[in-house]
């Protein structure tokens, strides 16, 4: 699992933001971090797996759809 940073966090959220109105959760735990989402769309998967491989991270979602991490591209 890839650790972000933070400002790559707010970068990832505001696209999101912007593009769909969607909010994306970012959770930071001991166990690692991990995201989620409001909306059920294949549109914002897709957004945001394009939007993070150009930051060098892969997305690895959920069986669900709505959870993800991140891994190092």
């Amino acid at each position: 699992m890839a650790i972000i940073s933070f400002d790559d966090v707010l970068k990832l959220k505001q696209a999101c933001s912007e593009k769909f109105n969607e909010h994306v959760h970012f959770h930071d735990a001991c166990g690692g971090q991990y995201f989620s989402l409001e909306t059920d769309s294949d549109e914002i998967r897709d957004f945001i797996k394009d939007f993070m491989l150009n930051m060098n991270y892969k997305v690895v979602f959920d069986k669900s759809g709505m959870s993800f991490t991140l891994e190092y591209a």
